[in-house]
């Protein structure tokens, strides 16, 4: 239950809490889930990573080791239809072409009405936070953030950053599950093949220069190299965590469909599992020390192994949509 709180010019909603990068590793969805979850609303996590198809993505900087490499709005966007999908209406401020662009007046007072409204609003950055209260009249934000002590306390922000969203009024109508779960299907598809978007390597190709990339790479001293290992680090975690979102919207999403249907999901659900926990990870615990020398070729076998049961389980989402297509034309 939101309940929104005053203290001369400071206002600030109860109810609304941050998130950990440990179990929430998109923080676009992770700060619409978090919205949701504070109006009440049974919108998950991983069902916004699977809906919007981030869950089924891989995707590699032409740049190194970019740890904006798994992030849902960079790339092959992963977004829109986590968006469409949610009971309430966004409105997006900021963020526009130029010439089109709110005023800064106009955001803070769209931000300050929110808040006494009861309801948070989303803000990026490099990453996602939301704002729950603000003070001297919108000048300064009270912001959960995940950089921030894990998304544990309020931080201060003042300025807008990349733009935010404000959730306006709840739909009256929603899409209909089964028609968002097969639009992902297909944009999973698509990402597989897809070869290139902007200034990343996407899908098996970029599986396959991850794979070249650490097999080549020489792990010396110096800051680059650090920033280097982060960012792989970053990007194998984010790719186990979503190949487990997956699985988890697969079987969740599997009971909207046929039998036959439903059972193809589930196979394709087992492998995206085995992935994320039985070949990237260990029951989910990722590699541990430096990401240097022996953990870098470790990490190389894992990625060959896993790679033919994301094939498999790109190929078991062409034989749902197939069989899905097969029954609708029979009815």
């Amino acid at each position: 239950m939101i309940t929104l709180h005053r203290d001369g010019g400071r206002a600030w909603l109860e109810g609304v809490t941050g998130w950990s990068w440990r179990n929430r590793r998109s923080s676009i969805h992770a700060a619409q889930a978090a919205v949701m979850e504070a109006l009440g609303e049974a919108v998950s996590y991983e069902h916004l990573v699977g809906v919007s198809a981030l869950a089924f993505r891989m995707q590699l900087s032409k740049e190194g080791f970019c740890p904006s490499s798994p992030n849902a709005f960079c790339g092959y966007q992963c977004v829109a239809r986590s968006t469409e999908s949610l009971p309430w209406k966004v409105l997006v401020c900021g963020g526009k072409p130029e010439g089109e662009e709110e005023s800064t007046g106009e955001i803070r007072r769209a931000i300050v009405d929110s808040i006494d409204r009861g309801v948070p609003v989303q803000y990026g950055r490099e990453e996602d936070g939301i704002i729950v209260g603000y003070q001297k009249g919108g000048e300064e934000w009270l912001c959960f953030h995940p950089e921030r002590d894990d998304g544990k306390t309020i931080a201060i922000e003042t300025t807008l950053g990349w733009g935010v969203a404000i959730f306006t009024a709840r739909r009256e109508e929603r899409p209909e599950r089964g028609a968002l779960a097969m639009a992902a299907f297909q944009q999973a598809i698509r990402m597989a093949g897809a070869r290139r978007a902007g200034g990343y390597f996407v899908g098996h190709d970029a599986w396959d220069e991850y794979i070249a990339r650490l097999e080549n790479y020489d792990a010396v001293n110096g800051k680059a190299s650090r920033d280097a290992i982060l960012g792989n680090a970053w990007i194998y975690v984010c790719l186990a965590h979503h190949r487990a979102c997956a699985a988890s919207y697969l079987r969740d999403v599997a009971g909207v469909f046929p039998a036959v249907v439903a059972g193809v999901l589930e196979k394709a659900a087992d492998l995206y599992d085995a992935i994320s926990m039985h070949v990237l990870t260990d029951d989910g615990q990722v590699l541990t020390g430096l990401w240097t020398g022996e953990a870098f070729r470790e990490q190389v076998k894992r990625l060959q192994h896993a790679l033919p049961l994301e094939r498999r389980a790109i190929a078991a989402l062409v034989e749902a949509i197939g069989l899905a297509g097969q029954r609708s034309s029979a009815a």
